[in-house]
This record gives C-alpha cells, sequence and structure tokens, in this order.
C-alpha cells in the first residue's frame, strides 16, 4: 500500500514537473520567434536615418522586457509587470501604427492608465536616467506586414506566461 502511495505520488510529480517544462519551452520558443521576427525587421526611422533593434524577454517575476537599442550613446529599457498591462485593448491594433504595438498600464481607480512601466536609459558611459511611463511599445518595419502578427503572438505569450506556474 505504502509503494502504491509513493508510486502514485511519483508520478503526479513528474507529470506537474513535465507540465512545468514543457510551458516554458512554449513561453522560450515565442519569445525567440518574436525576437527573430523583430531582428529582421528594425525600426528606421528615416529622418534620423537611424534604424532601432528592438528585443523582449520576459522574467521569472512575469515582466515584460523590451529593450531598444541602435548604433549611439545610449539604449532604453523598459519593464513593466505583465498583469499590470491591458493586454487586449482593441480590435485592430495596427490599423493607426502598422510599426509598432503597444500595451498601456491598467487603468487606476479615477480610470486614468498609471505609470506601472519603469524606463531606463543607459549610456555607454556608464550613466543611467530612470522616468515611469504608461505605454510599453515595440516597433519594428512596417513593410513587412508583420504588426498583427507580433501583437497577436506577444499577447498569447503574456497570457501564457500569466497562466504558467513561473
Amino acid at each position: 500500500m505504502k509503494r502504491s502511495i509513493l508510486l502514485l505520488y511519483i508520478v503526479l510529480l513528474a507529470g506537474l514537473l513535465t507540465q512545468a517544462v514543457g510551458q516554458d519551452s512554449n513561453i522560450r520558443a515565442g519569445i525567440d520567434s518574436v525576437n527573430t521576427v523583430l531582428k529582421a525587421n528594425p525600426y528606421y526611422d528615416g529622418f534620423n536615418e537611424i534604424a532601432f533593434n528592438y528585443t523582449v524577454s520576459i522574467t521569472n517575476e512575469r515582466e515584460l522586457v523590451v529593450e531598444m537599442n541602435f548604433d549611439g550613446p545610449f539604449k532604453w529599457i523598459y519593464k513593466a509587470k505583465i498583469d499590470d498591462l491591458e493586454l487586449n485593448l482593441r480590435n485592430e491594433p495596427c490599423r493607426e501604427s502598422p510599426s509598432s504595438v503597444c500595451w498601456v498600464c491598467k487603468k487606476n481607480e479615477t480610470g486614468v492608465p498609471g505609470n506601472c512601466i519603469q524606463a531606463e536609459m543607459l549610456m555607454t558611459d556608464g550613466g543611467s536616467q530612470k522616468e515611469n511611463a504608461s505605454n510599453i511599445c515595440i516597433s519594428f518595419s512596417a513593410r513587412g506586414g508583420i504588426c498583427n502578427s507580433i501583437y497577436y503572438s506577444m499577447n498569447r505569450l503574456m497570457t501564457n506566461v500569466m497562466n504558467s506556474n513561473r
């Protein structure tokens, strides 16, 4: 009887671990997929003639981290807890801006989005500057028609993170 209970416990534990590892590998694969698309389609600012490269990651603390980098004297890193963000804002998120997707902070008691995003500019000389923001965005080339794909992939990814044991 004790062996049966122990064996059942081991089987259940192994099943839970397999599910957690599977979810984590799906999350990693989703992040890698989005970053591959972003790397192949950098945002180009024609006025300043600068290409910006964006990458995304998700921490174990369920934070979305967006890094904006270019060949210049600084880079920006934006961080926000995923559960502080409105994930589904509208039906056609890329209609107004086909070269970026953005999420805003959930509204506070007064109905205004909060400042749940920490934005930090890191300068190559070692300095930094921090500020709070109410939205977090990923920008990319509008040429590829990839906006909806990135938006839905990111929302699915963030929803999976919120539903995981991460």
